[in-house]
């Protein structure tokens, strides 16, 4: 069964997610694929190589993320070592991403350990949503020459907004020397009029 497939040990920790996000990601994959099956347990916590079979699956019925990965990447026998895993991880989140507009907050380091299940459910479910849009060459071609996604508007605002508040501050800063000066202007001007 399942744990023979994707390892016991794997499962002796036990790791509790909300049981509507597991829902929603059986909902927005099984719209795109029959296999492999979007069991709660394999969800709560998705081996490396669930998760390769799930995004091979997603490619094969949709064409999303066609030609992202090399030929090597593709059996999931041959990504052994950790950066591997990482650096295929990283490239389907980075995908997803730019079709949805802004970078995820799942991270493959943590993907790997089967730690963050939520963040890993929701990568999963924004995957089923841009697969059902089908192929995506533009960004395969952004994500190869090693592209990041990024919240365009917001982080040219926060550039501008932390220029300012150090602006800002700086002016404060100015003004309270001035203040001090003119206190003790003042103070020595009282000491002679007395």
């Amino acid at each position: 069964g399942i744990n023979a497939e994707y390892g016991k040990q794997w499962y002796q920790r036990r790791v509790r997610v909300d049981a509507a996000i597991i829902k929603k990601t059986q909902e927005s994959l099984g719209k795109v694929i029959k296999k492999p099956p979007l069991t709660e347990k394999l969800l709560t916590k998705p081996p490396f190589r669930y998760l390769h079979d799930i995004i091979s699956e997603v490619t094969k019925a949709t064409g999303f993320l066609d030609g992202l990965f090399d030929e090597s990447e593709k059996l999931s026998a041959a990504i052994k070592d950790k950066d591997a895993k990482i650096a295929y991880l990283q490239k389907a989140i980075d995908a997803v991403g730019f079709v949805i507009g802004s970078p995820l907050s799942a991270r493959p380091s943590k993907i790997i350990a089967g730690q963050e299940a939520e963040k890993t459910n929701d990568f999963l479910q924004y995957l089923g949503r841009c697969a059902a849009k089908g192929a995506d060459a533009e960004v395969v071609k952004k994500v190869k020459k090693g592209e990041k996604p990024s919240k365009k508007s917001e982080s040219s605002k926060d550039k501008s907004k932390e220029k300012k508040g150090k602006e800002e501050a700086g002016k404060g800063k100015s003004k309270e020397r001035d203040s001090s000066k003119g206190r003790s202007k003042r103070e020595q001007s009282s000491s002679k009029e007395r």
